[in-house]
């Protein structure tokens, strides 16, 4: 849902006012990570590297998170754009919303 979100509204909105090199190693990153995801939800936890790749996927994760909220990172590059960013932000809710419902989760926060 994350990965949906970011990738159909806030990379594409903010290309110009991030450097595209930066929003393209984001979305290698969610590439990866959800790659990982699908061979993971495939297996059991007792299968052979099971535990090495949740193990790489949080640290897929924590490197992706920092790479956005580091200063001079992606968010910080957002907030100095002319995006408005509450606008956006009602945007991404709304189509959280909507996946929710997607999936049978109803309301989403």
């Amino acid at each position: 849902m994350h990965t949906t979100i970011e990738e159909e509204i806030f990379y594409p909105s903010e290309r110009g006012d991030v450097e595209d090199d930066m929003l393209d190693e984001a979305l290698v990153e969610h590439d990866g990570a959800k790659k990982l995801i699908a061979e993971i939800e495939a297996m059991q936890p007792a299968d052979e590297l099971y535990d090495a790749k949740v193990k790489v996927l949080g640290e897929y994760i924590k490197h992706h998170v920092k790479e956005e909220e580091q200063p001079g990172g992606i968010f910080a590059q957002a907030k100095r754009g002319d995006e408005d960013l509450d606008a956006m932000g009602e945007q991404m809710k709304a189509r959280k919303q909507a996946l929710m419902a997607e999936l049978g989760g109803g309301k989403a926060n």
